[in-house]
């Protein structure tokens, strides 16, 4: 408003000075025109400058009335009780916000939060009860598998002697059958001819000294040699009164050593081929024993059951009955 009022003062004095200077100007010798002239050219530019000035205080006049200070905004005005908790409507608040409504809708957001948190430490002291209460029985757990543990190494420190001794016998017993093996091919290797067979056969002496030789390794404990004796002599046509007596006594080495499913496959065999021969009753005896050992102590008292009723002679009889209540 000021600056309006500034800009029309300056072109007032402007068109002042210029018709001043225009006035002035006709006293001048090149301004020699006629006094007629001069009072026309100024009427008529005074009547334009009169009307110039009277346009610019009537527009200055309105801009004033538009610019004019409001005396309501001029006055500061204090917000009262209402200012944020009043009446909306009121003309002395803010009439474009619904703060009863933001309140509101707050103050449930902060209800439901509340009810939220008082749900949540609910579940808290219930989690904190069953820790507690669980707490003495996972203790209890644990004191227990620490006893067990401890328990059971001290089985097993106890135990691991009879380990190693069982290890050590089981590789003794791998290594002897093993070389058993080995030596059942060898004693076939060095079967004779049937040239050599029959003169064996002629010398009849020759072969009961093979078996005494072979019978008294076993009498001396050492039933490896007695075994390979026995083998290689069933392997030489041996006298017909001889075989099964060595089918027996190879029979006997093979139970001496634990192998006892060799065992009973030899003494099986003298019941099958020579029933009539004089191991009968002793094989009977020492299948029976070989079942035993093996475990199966339900076929051990079948046979020696029927090794009972086959009459046996009484040497042999007293052993079935002292191994029957062994058993028993």
């Amino acid at each position: 408003m000021s600056f309006l009022k500034k800009y029309v003062s300056c072109a007032s004095v402007f068109l002042l000075a210029f018709s001043l200077s225009l006035g002035g100007c006709s006293i001048l010798p090149w301004g020699d025109k006629g006094d007629d002239d001069d009072l026309a050219f100024e009427e008529e530019f005074g009547a334009d400058l009169d009307k110039d000035f009277a346009d610019a205080d009537s527009r200055s006049t309105a801009e004033d009335d538009f610019f004019a200070d409001d005396t309501d905004l001029s006055v500061a005005k204090s917000p009262g009780s209402n200012f944020f908790d009043g009446d909306p409507t009121d003309a002395s608040g803010f009439v474009s916000v619904d703060q009863k409504t933001d309140q509101d809708e707050l103050k449930a957001d902060v209800e439901i939060l509340q009810g939220q948190q008082e749900v949540l430490i609910s579940r808290v002291r219930e989690l904190q009860e069953i820790i507690q209460t669980m707490e003495p029985r996972l203790t209890a757990t644990q004191d227990s598998l620490q006893n067990s543990l401890a328990t059971h190494s001290e089985q097993s420190q106890s135990l691991e002697p009879e380990v190693a001794s069982l290890r050590e016998e089981v590789n003794r017993l791998a290594d002897e059958i093993s070389r058993l093996k080995q030596a059942r091919p060898t004693s076939r290797e060095v079967r004779p001819t049937p040239r050599k067979s029959r003169r064996v056969g002629k010398g009849a002496s020759k072969t009961p000294g093979e078996y005494n030789q072979a019978l008294a390794r076993y009498r001396s404990g050492n039933f490896e040699e007695s075994l390979l004796m026995f083998q290689e002599l069933s392997l030489k046509n041996p006298p017909e009164d001889l075989k099964d007596n060595i089918l027996f006594w190879i029979g006997s080495n093979y139970l001496k050593l634990g192998l006892y499913d060799d065992a009973i496959a030899q003494f099986q065999g003298v019941m099958d081929q020579y029933p009539d021969g004089n191991k009968v009753h002793d094989s009977r005896f020492l299948m029976g024993v070989s079942y035993q050992k093996k475990g199966d102590t339900g076929k051990a008292l079948d046979i020696l059951d029927v090794a009972l009723r086959t009459n046996p002679p009484s040497d042999i009889r007293k052993k079935i009955e002292r191994q029957l209540m062994e058993i028993k």
